[in-house]
């Protein structure tokens, strides 16, 4: 049984459509070939299907998981991305934004995880210059941003690392020769493996404005990512300085020795500064929240939506925060 009709952005509907499927015609698993939406849809099917719902009004705005209500044995899940990966594909999440109802919904499951992501050279052959440039530093931020949060975990530090590395040392020769099926499908990987430390971050307000951003903008985490991090960067550096141990996969361990171990953080803020500025310059792609088309009298509806949504206890991540962080990235 195929289902094809999963549009622009995922929604309830769509889920509730493919476990009426799955259900009908006796499927014995999903195989989901596409873009984000269609990995997200998939992922809540999944998990609909292991919670024995057959509706998606029964989450009724809430996303805790009910496991012992569990009535499959398990329901196999293969994603095969033929677009960018999101970064959420090997995760334990799953996002779903009720447009009809204003409710985003983001589940945190291991009901939502895939069998296998399976990452098909031939489906890269539609990825230009451009969509790889934004699509490798959205990973470098994931990756950056799961390596600091991750400190007492080996496991994530490790994917955060290998995505970190892939980047920096494969971004710009991928773009430049976009052709070489190696150099696509290694970023392909470095966002899946970003992906991997980056949502598993219990709480993170970059993740929370960059999904708030997505779903104004209609623009992939990805690119949001790719704009607003810098400035995250730039705040973190002058206020918390957690940055300072991403200097390490950042230049290597040669690198990482010869600098002062009281400026590490400003050597890594200056390295990401000029890698970000040599891949816009050479993409052309947007670099400010400008270019995306939302306007400044946007951001204290965007900032009190982060906030309802922020699930941390950090009480510097506040309304005045945000919307400085959207200042200064607009």
């Amino acid at each position: 049984a195929t289902y094809y009709r999963i549009s622009e952005k995922a929604s309830p509907k769509d889920c509730d459509d493919i476990v009426n499927l799955y259900k009908t015609h006796g499927c014995d698993g999903i195989i989901a070939l596409g873009g984000e939406n269609v990995t997200q849809c998939a992922k809540v099917a999944k998990l609909m299907l292991l919670q024995g719902v057959g509706d998606f009004v029964y989450f009724n705005h809430k996303t805790d998981m009910d496991a012992e209500k569990i009535s499959y044995r398990d329901v196999p899940l293969f994603i095969l991305p033929s677009d960018i990966p999101c970064g959420i594909e090997a995760t334990d999440r799953a996002m779903i934004f009720d447009e009809k109802n204003n409710v985003f919904y983001n589940f945190e499951s291991v009901l939502t995880r895939a069998s296998v992501v399976i990452l098909d050279v031939r489906l890269t052959d539609i990825m230009p210059a451009k969509a790889m440039a934004t699509a490798g530093l959205g990973a470098l931020a994931m990756g950056m941003k799961g390596f600091v949060d991750n400190a007492g975990n080996p496991l994530a530090l490790a994917y955060a690392t290998g995505a970190i590395h892939t980047v920096i040392n494969e971004l710009l020769p991928a773009m430049r020769h976009n052709s070489d099926a190696d150099y696509r499908i290694s970023i392909y990987s470095s966002i899946i493996n970003a992906g991997i430390a980056y949502y598993g971050i219990k709480e993170s307000l970059l993740r929370d404005m960059a999904n708030e951003l997505a779903i104004k903008t209609g623009r992939s985490v990805l690119q949001i990512l790719s704009i607003i991090f810098p400035t995250y960067y730039k705040e973190k550096i002058n206020g918390d300085r957690v940055f300072k141990s991403v200097l390490m996969p950042l230049v290597g361990e040669a690198q990482y020795a010869k600098s002062n171990a009281k400026s590490r953080d400003v050597v890594a803020l200056d390295t990401v500064r000029e890698f970000w500025g040599k891949v816009i310059a050479l993409a052309g792609i947007p670099s400010r929240l400008q270019e995306t088309g939302i306007e400044q009298s946007d951001f204290v509806k965007l900032a009190d939506a982060v906030i309802t949504r922020y699930r941390g206890s950090n009480p510097h991540n506040n309304f005045t925060t945000i919307v400085k962080l959207l200042e200064e990235a607009f």
